[in-house]
C-alpha cells in the first residue's frame, strides 16, 4: 500500500510500533510534525479493541483526519465496527492496495466522503455500503513495496539469524477449507504476479538493503507447478543467489517442480496438514487425506526441502480420539517440523458460524483470540484440557526415538545444525510453558 501511494506522490509515514518500540504516546507526538489527513491502520482480530481505541485518539488528536481501517476481521464485520467505532471514517473491505489509492486521491481532491469501490463509508452520519471492488488482476504493481520505511535490521528470521523481507507472488485461493480467511479476503480464484516482476523486486531488496532470505508469500504458492516452475526458471537465470521458503498443498506431488524450487534456494516449504483423521479433514472441506500429506513430506525430504506440518485441534468431529489420532499421525509422517494449534473461528469463515451456532465460543471480547490461545468448549473437551492436549503432541513429535534420524541429518551442516538447536530447544520450552 505504501508503494502504490508512494508512487502515486502521496507524501508517508509508515509505522510498524512493536518492531520500532513505539508506544502509543510516542507515536502521536511524532505525528505532530506530519500532521496527517489520512490513517490506514492494519486491524486484525485480536488486536480489533486496541486498533480502534488508537483511531479514537488520533481523532481527538487529529480532527479533520480520515481514518480508514483494513484488515480480514473488518471486511468481514465491515457495517457492525463502524457503528461500534464513530472514530473510524472507512472499513476497507478486502484487498486494501487501490481501494486505498482511490481514497488517498478523492482526499487529496476534497471529495471524501464520496462512494469508492470495496468500503464501507461513514457518509453524513450514514453507513453506506459501497459496491464490491472487483479482485485486481494487476498484481505487478506490487512490485515496489515502501521497505525504506520500516526498520529492516529488526525483522530477523529466528532459524536463519538474517535479516528478511516478504515477497507477495500471487493471490487467492480456490479451496474451501472452513476455517480459512484467506479466500474471503484476496478471492476464490488464484491470481499471479509475473516472475519477472517477482525477480525485479528481489533484485532491488538484494541491491538496496542487501537481503537475500525470503519468505513467498502466497495463499496457496503450489496452485500453479507450471507458474512456479517459470518462477524458478527466472531466478535461476538471473543468478539471484537468494535462500527462501513458501507453502504447498498436498495435492502438488510434482518431483520436477521441488527439484527447481531447491536449485533456485528454496529451503522450506511448510504444510497445512490440519488432522490425520479423515472424517476431520472431510468436515473441514479440506480436500486431502493422511497419507497425501506423508507422501508430499517424503517427497520434500528425497529432493532436499526441509518440511514443517501444522496441525488444528478443535475442528468440527474434534474428539479426543481424533486427536490421539492425529499426534500418532504425525510422528508416522516424520515431518521435519510440526506445528500444532487450537483451531480458532475467525470471523467472515463457516468454521466461526458454526462455532457461533452451536455455542462453542467460550471467548466474550475479540481480546481473547490472542495467537495461540483457545477460544473454543469442544463437546467432551475443556479448554485446559485441550492445551493440555497441544502439549502433549509437541512433547510426543519431538522428544521419541524416531525423531533422531531428522536431528541427525542436520548434523551434516554444523553451523546450521548448532543454531537450529538452540532456536529448538528455545521454541519448545516456550511452548511447554
Amino acid at each position: 500500500m505504501g508503494g502504490i501511494l508512494g508512487e502515486e506522490g502521496h507524501q508517508l509515514r509508515i509505522y510498524d510500533c512493536v518492531a520500532s518500540g513505539l508506544n502509543e504516546l510516542d507515536l502521536l507526538s511524532e505525528l505532530r510534525t506530519f500532521d496527517p489527513q489520512m490513517a490506514f491502520i492494519n486491524t486484525t482480530t485480536p488486536t480489533i479493541n486496541s486498533d480502534v481505541s488508537f483511531a479514537k485518539n488520533l481523532k481527538d488528536r487529529f480532527p479533520g483526519l480520515v481514518t480508514i481501517a483494513f484488515g480480514t476481521h473488518v471486511t468481514a464485520l465491515h457495517q457492525e465496527v463502524l457503528a461500534e467505532n464513530p472514530s473510524l471514517d472507512v472499513v476497507i473491505r478486502t484487498e486494501p492496495e487501490f481501494a486505498a489509492l482511490d481514497i488517498s486521491n478523492s482526499v487529496r481532491e476534497g471529495k471524501i466522503p464520496d462512494p469508492i469501490p470495496g468500503c464501507t463509508i461513514r457518509i453524513n452520519g450514514e453507513i453506506v455500503v459501497c459496491p464490491d471492488r472487483p479482485y485486481s488482476t494487476g498484481l505487478d504493481k506490487l512490485e515496489h513495496p515502501a521497505w525504506q520505511s520500516l526498520p529492516l535490521d529488526q525483522y530477523i528470521h529466528p532459524v536463519f539469524k538474517k535479516p528478511y523481507l516478504s515477497v507477495n507472488t500471487a493471490r487467492g485461493c480456490k479451496h474451501r477449507c472452513i476455517f480459512c480467511v484467506a479466500p474471503r479476503y484476496y478471492g476464490n480464484s488464484e491470481r499471479f504476479r509475473s516472475p519477472e516482476s517477482v525477480v525485479r523486486e528481489i533484485r532491488r531488496n538484494i541491491d538496496q538493503f542487501g537481503i537475500r532470505h525470503f519468505w513467498f508469500y502466497a495463499d496457496d504458492f503450489t496452485a500453479d507447478p507450471e507458474y512456479v516452475k517459470s518462477l524458478c526458471r527466472a531466478m535461476m537465470n538471473a543468478e539471484l543467489d537468494i535462500v527462501w521458503w513458501s507453502n504447498t498443498r498436498v495435492d502438488k506431488l510434482d518431483e520436477e517442480m521441488f527439484l527447481m524450487m531447491k536449485k533456485s534456494g528454496a529451503v522450506m516449504l511448510s504444510i497445512g496438514g490440519e488432522s490425520g483423521s479423515k472424517e476431520v479433514l472431510r468436515r473441514m472441506k479440506k480436500a486431502s487425506r493422511p497419507e497425501f500429506i506423508k507422501e508430499t513430506v517424503d517427497l520434500l525430504r528425497r529432493v532436499g526441502i526441509d518440511s514443517v506440518v501444522y496441525f488444528l485441534f478443535g475442528l468440527p468431529g474434534e474428539t479426543k480420539e481424533t486427536i490421539r489420532e492425529t499426534i500418532d499421525f504425525a510422528k508416522s509422517a516424520n515431518p521435519d517440523y510440526a506445528e500444532f494449534y487450537p483451531a480458532t473461528p475467525y470471523p467472515g469463515t463457516e468454521f466461526y458460524d458454526f462455532a457461533a451456532r452451536e455455542g462453542m465460543i467460550q471467548a466474550d471480547e475479540w481480546d481473547g483470540y490472542q495467537y495461540g490461545d483457545t477460544v473454543l468448549n469442544l463437546p467432551g473437551i475443556e479448554a485446559s484440557e485441550l492445551r493440555s492436549l497441544i502439549k502433549r503432541a509437541y512433547t510426543e513429535f519431538y522428544f521419541r526415538p524416531s525423531y533422531i534420524p531428522v536431528v541427525l541429518r542436520k548434523m551434516a551442516r554444523p553451523r546450521d545444525f548448532l543454531r537450529l538447536l538452540k532456536f529448538g530447544f528455545g521454541y519448545l520450552s516456550g511452548v511447554l510453558k
